[in-house]
């Protein structure tokens, strides 16, 4: 439920500090109710019995408040109150699956390279364009044979826990066997680490 949510995260706080104008792609509202479908019936049916709107035009904006909230609580239906914050680094690994199936993102995909680095500076340049976020920055800072590191901005949805989820999921596509952690510099901005493994 919202209530253990609430009490289980910050989600009251955060979603205060949210603008109302910040939005991101349908597309990934649809990611999370398919989501909840591979997860399990009973999850996908108690998040449709909780979020009656379920369907969105993926190439709409819809409010990063909305997105948020039926992330967490999505998190909490099948994971539990105790592993929120779990739930939604694992859920939030299927966003560039998401993206990569809209007609954008597939004609991206069809130009770019499928390395990691290559795929991330692809991010880079959708961010930037507003494609995904009409709010967040997000951009490749440094890249080696070892690491890569990148950094968020005004990245409202759990940097340390979503989008160090999100980073998997396009680590999980190239192939890329890779270690990835964040480092805040407060709530909405940070670094995300992607070390690649023996190396």
């Amino acid at each position: 439920s919202l209530e253990r949510c609430e009490r289980a995260t910050d989600l009251v706080w955060r979603l205060g500090q949210i603008p109302p104008d910040a939005t991101c792609r349908g597309a990934f509202f649809n990611m999370l109710d398919e989501r909840a479908g591979t997860l399990c019936p009973e999850t996908q049916a108690e998040y449709r019995a909780f979020f009656r709107i379920h369907r969105f035009a993926s190439f709409k904006m819809f409010p990063v408040s909305d997105y948020l909230t039926r992330l967490v609580v999505l998190a909490q239906i099948h994971y539990g109150s105790e592993q929120i914050y779990e739930g939604v680094r694992q859920l939030q690994s299927g966003a560039f699956d998401a993206w990569a199936e809209t007609l954008l993102g597939k004609a991206a995909l069809t130009v770019v390279d499928p390395s990691l680095g290559s795929l991330l500076r692809m991010l880079e340049r959708a961010y930037a364009s507003r494609t995904v976020v009409s709010h967040a920055r997000f951009r490749v800072v440094s890249e080696s044979d070892a690491e890569i590191v990148t950094e968020l901005e005004q990245e409202y949805v759990y940097i340390e826990h979503a989008m160090v989820g999100a980073i998997e999921g396009v680590a999980r596509v190239c192939g890329a066997d890779v270690v990835v952690t964040a480092e805040l510099r407060g709530p909405f901005d940070g670094l995300i680490r992607i070390r690649r493994e023996g190396r």
